[in-house]
């Protein structure tokens, strides 16, 4: 059923992998590989325009002429949605939600937004993903003007979002093959756990040689456990699938988010200055950074073994890093002594 799933194809498949060989001596081991989703290209990349390219194709092919997109005011979802409704001609509405008091500063994703042209609401949401009314009043708003809204899920989080990452897994296992490579897991983000479920999905149909190591940035494990299974449940009867995982075969790890969802950690920020003074590769601080703390924290702890081979899928995000100051991340910026010449250096001009 995957091949008959309407579909845009706007992202650059498929992304490298890559063997990270100085992280990897950095850490004493393992192999490590990075799956690069942050190079997707469309709205500056990452896991969102996989699944975008099927939840877009579903709008469009129900007469969509405009999105309705929620998130938090550093969204990545939100960002890539308004990039790829310029570039197809749909009206992009986005619904950001926050806390009370949290700041909606025009940086890093949201200036993104704005440049894109969407149309920018801002509601206060607590609980944080807890957007009332608010989604239903905008679509019954487009409505009364004349437009054919589509309301986007929290993530891009249906079962068309997670035939993104079911396909991805297709393309991974392929580069495995042909790297020679047996990896022992796959690390990978978890927010609404759509890209979290298509792999799931696609590692139990195609008998993947890896456990896929979900790292949470916002919800409890328990909770996770609950909600995952139900969810790919129901995708794998729409996308087709033969098998779907139970609560036994997940791999959830909760230890890693921190304060509450967005908020920085200390393993999070070292983990972007070593991967960045090792590869040449930034992570975000929301996602990313978080999952590659736990890979790391998993290697000191001998969770992961010097002789293993590991995946890491790098999701993106990388625009939030500029919505945070130097010091927030933890890079105190010395001041730098002025370049003064020798006297009698100077030669004047003819």
């Amino acid at each position: 059923m995957l091949s008959e799933l309407p579909r845009i194809r706007l992202a650059q498949l498929p992304t490298p992998l890559e063997e990270a060989k100085r992280l990897s001596a950095a850490l004493g081991g393992p192999r490590i590989f990075l799956k690069r989703d942050d190079l997707t290209a469309a709205g500056l990349g990452g896991n969102k325009v996989r699944k975008l390219e099927f939840v877009i194709g579903r709008a469009l092919a129900e007469g969509a002429d405009s999105l309705v997109v929620c998130g938090g005011y550093q969204s990545n979802l939100a960002r890539v949605a308004a990039a790829l409704g310029s570039r197809l001609g749909l009206k992009v509405e986005l619904v950001l939600g926050g806390i009370s008091g949290e700041t909606h500063a025009l940086t890093g994703n949201l200036l993104l937004d704005y440049i894109y042209g969407a149309g920018i609401r801002y509601v206060e949401t607590t609980p944080r993903w807890d957007f009332g009314s608010v989604l239903d009043e905008v679509v019954a708003e487009l409505q009364s003007q004349g437009r054919r809204p589509f309301l986007m899920p929290l993530g891009g989080s249906t079962p068309e979002g997670m035939a993104g990452y079911v396909l991805a897994t297709a393309e991974i296992l392929e580069q495995c093959s042909e790297a020679g490579i047996v990896p022992r897991r796959l690390y990978v983000a978890v927010g609404s756990g759509g890209t979290y479920c298509g792999l799931l999905l696609g590692a139990l149909n195609g008998s993947a040689s890896y456990d896929v190591v979900g790292v949470s940035v916002s919800r409890s494990a328990e909770y996770l456990r609950e909600k995952i299974p139900l969810e790919t449940g129901a995708a794998s009867t729409v996308l087709g699938l033969k098998r779907a995982p139970a609560a036994c075969d997940l791999y959830i790890e909760d230890a890693y988010v921190g304060a509450e969802y967005g908020a920085l950690t200390q393993g999070c920020l070292e983990a972007i200055a070593l991967v960045a003074r090792t590869e040449g590769v930034l992570l975000d601080p929301v996602y990313s950074g978080k999952a590659m703390a736990a890979l790391i924290d998993h290697i000191r702890r001998g969770i992961v073994g010097p002789a293993d081979t590991v995946l890491f899928l790098h999701t993106g995000g990388g625009p939030a890093l500029f919505a945070y100051s130097a010091s927030e991340l933890g890079f105190g910026l010395a001041p730098q002594p002025r370049f003064r010449p020798p006297k009698g250096t100077v030669q004047p001009l003819p």
